[in-house]
């Protein structure tokens, strides 16, 4: 990615992130990415285009980082681990755009372009649901390995939340080998 290209993609998310879609505009972009309109503009289309570009960016990058991780050998909880331990290190390193795409997901659909989030997130949740569905059918786990999946992610997102808004270390391998404990042994005093 050219120099002018990345700068843009830094400031955007940052920028994004602070503002929403709605709040930002093509001139705060390139000020903060110290850029002119037509670099930007050499780039991408507009605001809408860098928008999508980011999302497809940044939901791809991770999507790979998931898949890589799901595939590494290991017994059913250790991959489950290094899939939730993967996650969290995601957004570790790269708090502004875990806020970004929070902001865009969960901001009412008017104030930013169509963008399927769903669509992303399900092919994130079948990832995990084969790894869980391996499991079931190795007598491991029983249940429903999509309800499992989602069960598993909606505990990486609120650990994530707690970590964004508050500052607390709950991106560890420890919280992420809780989750899974949970997911797998559910609160049974016996395991």
């Amino acid at each position: 990615m050219g120099k002018g290209r990345e700068s843009i993609v830094k400031a955007a998310i940052g920028v994004f992130s602070r503002k929403g879609y709605d709040g930002a505009s093509t001139r705060e972009i390139c000020a903060a990415a110290g850029l002119t309109k037509p670099v930007l503009y050499y780039h991408f289309h507009g605001k809408e285009d860098l928008y999508q570009e980011l999302m497809i960016d940044s939901f791809s990058g991770y999507y790979k980082t998931l898949l890589r991780a799901s595939r590494r050998r290991g017994s059913l909880h250790e991959r489950l681990v290094r899939m939730v331990t993967t996650d969290f290190r995601v957004a570790k390193e790269d708090p502004v755009r875990t806020k970004f795409l929070l902001r865009m997901i969960f901001s009412p659909g008017e104030q930013h372009p169509l963008f399927d989030y769903i669509k992303e997130m399900e092919r994130e949740r079948k990832v995990i649901a084969g790894v869980i569905q391996e499991g079931i059918d190795t007598g491991e786990l029983a249940g429903n390995a999509r309800d499992l999946a989602t069960a598993l992610m909606g505990m990486e997102l609120f650990a994530t939340l707690e970590n964004l808004f508050t500052g607390r270390p709950t991106l560890t391998r420890r919280r992420a080998v809780q989750c899974v404990d949970l997911l797998l042994h559910g609160c049974s005093l016996r395991h």
